[in-house]
């Protein structure tokens, strides 16, 4: 599905780095659709379906704000959920709980993504307690979503290449997708260096045999990488109709879970 690192694209992210992970935005790039969780909801569904009658998005991705805002983003992924048939996809802001966790996905979202920055090592006392933080809450979102539908986005801001790389190796261990951004202080890097880690990151996607279509929409955005495209009316329907048993399936497993949930309150009498 990848080709090789396009040296144009990668030039380009390091001179005009951006920020997807707006709560307060909404807009559409490529084949994605940004939405911030902080926004009003209903009048953001509303400009969300003119938009999507307009053009087609493929992945719908929602950037949750601080704490404060955890019950208002989680009815916004709620409401969209009921509103399109979309794969949706979320970046938090800041810590959450197994609870929490459990609850954004009962409430819809497919994947999650869980920024380094978030369990970031300048927080912690030291590398040890990092990583220990950090693995801790990999396993508890890797616990209530299945397999590669958490993610990580990592940046070499507070690292060193080699913590990087030891970072992607972690994640996959576990069952993340790691990928990787760059930020304004990652552009400082060389041409080489921010190439050779997207080499690496790429190989090692492959090696663990990586089901990277999901999200392929947005790394078309945040990769130098060119991806082979569907060609043919007979495969793009075929590949549309897989989409849809994936979602359905998700959706299932979503539904019995909550099913599950509600009884278990019914019979304690809650």
């Amino acid at each position: 599905m990848i080709h090789l690192i396009n040296t144009h694209k990668l030039n380009v992210l390091r001179e005009t780095t951006r920020d997807y992970a707006n709560p307060d935005g909404l807009r559409r790039e490529g084949k994605v659709f940004f939405i911030g969780g902080n926004l009003p909801i209903y009048s953001t569904l509303e400009t969300m379906y003119e938009s999507y009658c307009q053009e087609s998005s493929e992945l719908f991705y929602v950037s949750f704000g601080d704490a404060g805002q955890f019950e208002q983003n989680l009815e916004m992924v709620r409401q969209i959920k009921r509103n399109f048939s979309m794969r949706l996809m979320g970046r938090i802001g800041n810590r959450l709980s197994a609870s929490q966790v459990e609850r954004i996905y009962l409430a819809g979202l497919d994947i999650l993504d869980i920024p380094g920055v978030v369990y970031g090592r300048h927080t912690a006392a030291n590398l040890d307690d990092y990583r220990a933080i950090r693995r801790k809450a990999f396993s508890t979102a890797t616990a209530t979503f299945k397999r590669w539908s958490v993610v990580s986005s990592i940046s070499a801001e507070h690292e060193d290449l080699q913590e990087v790389f030891d970072s992607i190796q972690e994640l996959l261990e576990n069952g993340v997708i790691p990928l990787f951004e760059i930020t304004g202080t990652d552009s400082d890097r060389n041409f080489e260096e921010i190439g050779h880690v997207f080499a690496i990151l790429a190989a090692q996607w492959h090696r663990h045999q990586v089901p990277l279509k999901p999200i392929v929409p947005l790394l078309r955005l945040t990769t130098p990488f060119d991806f082979a495209e569907s060609t043919g009316f007979l495969r793009g329907f075929i590949g549309k109709i897989q989409n849809r048993h994936v979602l359905a399936t998700s959706d299932l497993r979503r539904h019995l879970l909550t099913s599950g949930a509600e009884a278990s309150f019914e019979s304690a009498g809650l």
